[in-house]
């Protein structure tokens, strides 16, 4: 059965999108985070009470307009210099519902956040504009997407993620990333701009590595057109499509019971890597005033057991 409907999980008002094998369960209320996405009554990402309680990330929340940390907790956008915050500045902010869908091939939960000087961070990121983030979910499928619109005065320049916490299940996993770099980083996990190979090293995900064997926290770039992130468990293959503009990918596999594939726009640490001159390396979006961009990742699943699982 194809719907939407509104339920209390957790203690928490959600919206519960279903379709075919797909479940999603999304909250505008708390940064249109999806709490759970599941398939074929497998959880695929996973909520952590522990973590919301901490007031760390959990599910799959949205980051922006920048991903993961910047150098000292600043940003530079020009000659200005701005306060910045881990993973972003909206990513527990409330939403809109601005439009629900239910047809015959999907069902669809769209909200938008509405970025101005009401905002109580606003001055740290001072682009008025609105972010449209949408969540769809299809028979085999699931769709988040999201559209930036500038409603300001001049040029906005931005970074763009999800930081899905995928769920272990406590099963072997394994994982694909097909890209051919690796960011350099300083000990405090900052990108220095230089792009290291990964071909022969411990850093190559180009054929399946068990997550257990990894001790990852790093972006990957370099990405090979035309393929995609995977991740096999022994019950179910997910495949990650992007945009094209998801040039980055977060790997992070601690000692837990869950590991995070993050396809980004941009690199960690973007605007201060951008104004150092690694534009490339750093991947910055930039809207025209009255113009928007808008990008996804769908999240492809079946429960073929792969050649790719351990």
């Amino acid at each position: 059965m194809a719907q939407i409907k509104k339920e209390i999980w957790n203690g928490k008002e959600v919206y519960c999108l279903e379709h075919g094998k797909v479940t999603a369960r999304v909250n505008p209320a708390d940064g249109m985070n999806i709490y759970q996405l599941i398939y074929d009554g497998k959880l695929v990402t996973a909520w952590d009470e522990g973590r919301f309680e901490r007031k760390a990330t959990y599910g799959i929340p949205v980051l922006y307009p920048t991903p993961n940390r910047s150098a000292n907790g600043k940003i530079q956008i020009g000659e200005k210099i701005f306060d910045a915050t881990m993973h972003g500045l909206v990513k527990n902010l409330p939403y809109e519902v601005t439009e629900m869908q239910v047809l015959s091939d999907k069902v669809c939960l769209t909200g938008t956040l509405t970025w101005d000087e009401n905002q109580p961070d606003f001055a740290r990121f001072p682009y008025v504009s609105k972010l449209l983030i949408s969540v769809e979910v299809r028979e085999e499928s699931a769709v988040w997407s999201y559209e930036v619109i500038n409603e300001g005065d001049e040029p906005l320049s931005y970074g763009i993620a999800i930081h899905p916490f995928f769920s272990k299940r406590e099963q072997q996993v394994s994982i694909t990333v097909p890209a051919h770099s690796v960011m350099e980083m300083t000990e405090e996990k900052i990108p220095t701009g230089r792009l290291l190979a990964v071909e022969g090293t411990e850093f190559d995900l180009e054929t399946p590595k068990s997550v257990a064997d990894l001790n990852l926290d790093h972006v990957y770039t370099d990405r090979e057109v035309g393929k995609k992130e995977n991740i096999y468990y022994e019950d179910m293959h997910v495949e990650l499509k992007a945009s094209d503009e998801f040039t980055h990918v977060v790997v992070f596999t601690p000692e837990t019971d869950f590991f995070c594939i993050e396809n980004q726009s941009c690199s960690t640490d973007c605007f201060n890597l951008h104004k150092k001159g690694f534009e490339k390396e750093a991947g910055l979006e930039t809207v025209a005033v009255n113009d928007s961009k808008k990008g996804f990742i769908e999240f492809c699943f079946n429960t073929k057991k792969s050649s790719g699982s351990s």
